[in-house]
C-alpha cells in the first residue's frame, strides 16, 4: 500500500497525513449502447468507457451516472489487482449524476474499508482527488483546495444544484472517484471540469450524495425537487413597501408549476425549515450564504419541509411537499425508446431525445403546450415522427412531426393510452387527429392497417411493431 508522509516542522510539532485509501477506489469498465430515438427499434453501437468509483457502506460502489448510463455490461477492478468483477446497476440519479453499483462476487470487498462521507468542509480546505483518469492504468492522485461552494449547473442533467469547485485536476476517467480530506473522509464525488479554463473542476458535495442515499432507502429513486414554481426577489424598496415588508427577509411567489398544490401566487416566503430567506433569495448554510434552493436539495422528493410565509397578510406555517416539475417535453436517460408502428408511421412519446436526434429543440413545443386549452387533457404528448416506412397503406400521407390529439374522437392522454386506443378499434375506419392541425386527419381502413404490419415487418426487417 502506498504511504505518503508529510512532516511539517514548527518548533517541535509534527503533522502526519492520513494514509490514502487507495484500495477503496475502484476502476469501472462500462460497455454502453446509446438508444436510437429516430429509428427506435435499432440499437446503437457498443462503446467502451472507463471511470472511477468509491466503495461505501453495505458493499456498494458509488460512481457518476454518466459513467454507467446505458451500460449493457459493467466490470470493476481494484488497485494492484488485474481481476475484473462483474457489477450491475442498482440505482441511478441522472439529476445528481450519481449511480450505485452492486458487485455480484462479495469477495471483491474482502479486507476493503468502506469510505465515509462528511459534510464538514469549508472554502480553502485541502483535498485529494483519487481516481483512474486517462494517461495511465494505475490510481492517480491530484491535490488542490476548495475554491467555492455554491450552486452550479451539472453538465449531465443540466440542472443547478450545490457543487464544490476545486483547483485539483479532474480529467476523463476521474469521474466517480473520491475527493477526500486529510482524515481520509469523502467530501465529494468527482464530476466535471470547466472547458477552456485552467484548474477549474467540480465535485458533487456529500450533502447531495447523502440525499441520494436517503432517497433510495425505499427501493426507488424519487429525485430532487426541481419545481418550476418561481419567485421575485424583494430588493426594491418600493416593491417591499407595496408588500408591507419592513425588513430584509422575504421573497414573493410569482409563478406556479402545474404540479404546485402547496404554494399560492403572492405568498411571501420568509423561512424554510427555520432558515430565514433574505430579500435576494439567500439563506445561511454551513457553507456560507447561498441560494435558497439549497434547502430543497437536502431531502428527496416526497419528503416534507416547513415553510413560514405571509398569505393574505397573515403569517402562517405551511408543510411543503418536495416535488418534481411538470414536463410535457422531457429527457429520457438509461431507458430504451418506446414506440409503436401503425400504418407505417412511427408514433412515440415527445421527448428531447427524439428532438435532438433530428436537430430540433423543445422550446417551440413547450410554448405550444403552455396554457393551451387544447392540451390541458394531456399528461404525455404523443408525436407522429417525421420518419415514415413507405407502404401502400400510407400512400398520399406525409408526416411532419404532428402531435396526436385523438383516435376516433377519444382524446389521447398519454402514449400508453394511444396504444390502447388503436389496439381496441373495432370500427371500419381508424381516424387519427392532431392537436397542432385544425382539421388534418389520417384515416385508415382498420382491417387493412392491422394486416399491413406483416408486409412492413418483412420489407424493413423488423421484429416487432412496438416497445412499450
Amino acid at each position: 500500500m502506498l504511504k505518503i508522509v508529510t512532516i511539517l516542522v514548527i518548533t517541535i510539532s509534527f503533522t502526519w497525513s492520513a494514509v490514502l485509501p487507495t484500495q477503496s477506489i475502484v476502476q469501472i469498465f462500462s460497455s454502453t449502447s446509446a438508444p436510437n430515438y429516430q429509428y427506435p427499434w435499432q440499437s446503437g453501437k457498443i462503446e467502451d468507457y472507463t471511470g472511477s468509483g468509491v466503495i461505501i457502506v453495505d458493499n456498494m460502489v458509488i460512481t457518476s451516472a454518466h459513467v454507467v448510463s446505458n451500460a449493457k455490461f459493467i466490470q470493476v477492478s481494484k488497485e494492484n489487482n488485474s481481476k475484473k468483477y462483474s457489477a450491475k446497476l442498482k440505482f441511478i440519479s441522472h439529476q445528481a449524476d450519481l449511480a450505485l453499483l452492486e458487485v455480484q462476487d462479495k469477495s471483491f470487498f474482502d479486507s476493503i474499508q468502506a469510505l465515509k462521507f462528511t459534510n464538514e468542509i469549508k472554502q480553502g480546505d485541502a483535498i485529494t482527488v483519487l481516481g483512474y483518469p486517462m494517461g495511465g492504468k494505475t490510481l492517480s492522485t491530484t491535490k488542490g483546495v476548495i475554491s467555492r461552494i455554491e450552486p452550479s449547473k451539472y453538465s449531465w442533467s443540466n440542472e443547478t444544484m450545490l457543487a464544490i469547485q476545486v483547483d485539483a485536476a479532474i480529467n476523463p476517467g476521474n469521474s466517480g472517484g473520491a475527493a477526500i480530506n486529510s482524515k481520509g473522509e469523502v467530501v465529494g464525488i468527482a464530476m466535471q471540469s470547466l472547458i477552456k479554463a485552467s484548474n477549474i473542476s467540480y465535485i458533487i458535495p456529500s450533502i447531495i450524495v447523502n440525499t441520494f442515499l436517503l432517497d433510495i432507502k425505499d427501493g426507488k429513486v424519487d429525485g430532487y425537487d426541481n419545481s418550476r414554481t418561481s419567485v421575485q426577489f424583494l430588493n426594491n424598496n418600493t416593491l417591499k413597501k407595496y408588500y408591507g415588508i419592513q425588513n430584509d427577509i422575504g421573497i414573493v411567489v410569482t409563478h406556479l408549476d402545474k404540479n404546485e398544490n402547496d404554494l399560492m401566487l403572492g405568498d411571501i416566503i420568509l423561512a424554510i425549515d427555520d432558515k430565514p430567506i433574505s430579500n435576494d433569495g439567500m439563506i445561511k448554510t454551513p457553507y456560507g450564504y447561498t441560494n435558497y434552493s439549497f434547502a430543497f436539495h437536502s431531502k428527496p422528493v416526497g419528503d416534507k419541509m416547513n415553510i413560514k410565509l405571509i398569505r393574505d397578510k397573515k403569517t402562517i406555517n405551511l408543510v411543503y411537499n418536495l416535488k418534481q416539475k411538470h414536463q410535457i417535453v422531457y429527457t429520457e436517460k438509461n431507458a430504451l425508446p418506446r414506440y409503436v408502428i401503425y400504418g407505417g408511421f412511427i408514433f412515440s412519446p415527445l421527448t428531447n431525445n427524439y428532438l435532438a436526434a433530428i436537430d430540433l429543440t423543445s422550446s417551440n413545443f413547450e410554448l405550444f403546450f403552455f396554457d393551451n386549452c387544447r392540451t390541458k387533457h394531456i399528461k404525455e404528448a404523443v408525436m407522429m415522427q417525421y420518419e415514415v416506412l413507405p407502404h401502400d397503406i400510407n400512400i398520399g400521407y406525409t408526416a411532419h412531426g404532428d402531435l396526436v390529439k385523438s383516435v376516433n374522437g377519444t382524446l389521447v392522454v398519454d402514449f400508453a393510452h394511444f396504444v390502447k386506443l388503436i389496439d381496441a378499434v373495432d370500427n371500419p375506419y381508424t381516424t387519427i387527429e392532431f392537436i397542432d392541425e385544425d382539421y388534418k386527419k389520417i384515416i385508415f381502413d382498420t382491417q387493412k392497417v392491422k394486416e399491413s404490419f406483416k408486409d412492413i415487418k418483412e420489407i424493413y426487417g423488423l421484429s416487432s411493431d412496438r416497445r412499450l
